[in-house]
């Protein structure tokens, strides 16, 4: 199943978090770096008292001895708690029920797999998922690392190895056939006004993707949003990757261009021989079949300009925040940095 191809997961037209600039290594030393270290850079939506952490954290057997909440970013509400079995991460997740479940079931896979990825705490019952004021609920074992936003050729080279181990996990058929960018955050980024040729070149670029895409391309189980704060690092080895909001059952190779607009580039422009240590790192676990490598260079163009859309709806329309309402553009020059590379010298700088 993990190999298994089908219809094309993005097939709708259109009408015409998070990458950085900033050099960041954040090791884990208190409290703070380690919650950050854990890529909880997000906004705290859900503002718990004691009592309250402590009730939820009763369904886990767990008593809370001190708690700290995160309140940077976008995203779910976040907590780092130390508690009389260790630290953990409880997470209130403001992103659609069915999707949290996603990703729950999906972490448990993992587990089963032994893949790198965050572990999921129990309740007495068995049960991983819980909710409190209507919302879904995960506790986690808090991981010890860092995340760099700068990788270099060797962690680039793990983290392509990571991915492909992914890829090769047998997909669940539970998981939605089109990444959430394109569910939900697109149709809304679609009904803006604010700026039109923006909006106009967006629904140009993303017609003639998917007409250019083939249909046949592998699919399989794909994280959807590799950036370097998705990523954990210790002593220069990959340690997890994190963050499966985003799971779904869509074109591998899709995974790969997303991972080069996040961990692949500097400032504005793409880095050749990070792309192909990416590469190199991927196609020690499962090779790339011809069709996908003639994909890459288009993929990458298309996950840089959905999360361009997603960083515009984000800070300009869902939760306006002036220092961040420009963000968009980075990807946008991603994206056209993508596009510009004539093909034949793309594909034969990354595989050859």
């Amino acid at each position: 199943m993990g190999d298994r191809k089908g219809s094309p997961p993005f097939t709708q037209r259109v009408d015409a978090s998070r990458n950085s600039s900033v050099s960041l290594r954040i090791n884990v030393k208190g409290m703070s770096e380690g919650f950050r270290s854990q890529n909880l850079f997000m906004a705290q939506y859900t503002k718990l008292l004691e009592n309250e952490i402590q009730e939820i954290m009763g369904r886990y057997d767990l008593l809370v001895t001190r708690y700290e909440p995160i309140e940077q970013g976008a995203g779910n509400s976040n907590y780092l708690l130390n508690t009389n079995q260790g630290k953990f991460v409880l997470t209130i997740f403001e992103i659609e029920p069915t999707r949290a479940a996603y990703m729950s079931k999906v972490l448990t896979l993992l587990e089963k797999h032994e893949f790198p990825a965050p572990r999921l705490q129990k309740m007495a019952n068995g049960e991983v998922l819980t909710k409190y004021q209507e919302k879904s609920v995960l506790v986690k074992p808090y991981i010890t690392g860092y995340i760099e936003s700068e990788i270099d050729v060797n962690k680039a080279k793990q983290v392509g190895t990571a991915i492909a181990k992914l890829h090769e996990i047998p997909v669940p058929d539970y998981l939605p056939d089109k990444h959430s960018y394109i569910e939900i955050t697109y149709p809304k980024f679609m009904e803006q006004e604010i700026d039109r040729n923006y909006k106009t070149w967006v629904g140009q670029r993303y017609n003639y993707i998917i007409e250019k895409l083939p249909s046949q391309l592998p699919v399989g189980l794909v994280h959807g949003e590799i950036f370097y704060d998705n990523v954990l690092f210790e002593d220069e080895n990959l340690k997890a990757i994190l963050d499966f909001e985003d799971v779904s059952r869509i074109y591998k190779i899709y995974d790969l261009g997303m991972a080069v607009a996040g961990i692949c580039t500097e400032e504005t422009k793409i880095v050749i021989k990070k792309v192909r240590a990416l590469i190199e790192g991927y196609q020690e676990i499962r090779l790339l079949e011809e069709i996908e490598k003639d994909s890459l260079q288009l993929c990458i163009e298309w996950a840089a300009i959905l999360t361009s859309t997603w960083r515009f709806w984000k800070y300009n329309i869902d939760l306006p925040e002036k220092d961040k309402s420009e963000k968009y553009m980075q990807m946008v020059s991603i994206a056209k940095n993508a596009s510009a590379i004539p093909k034949e010298e793309f594909k034969m700088a990354v595989f050859s």
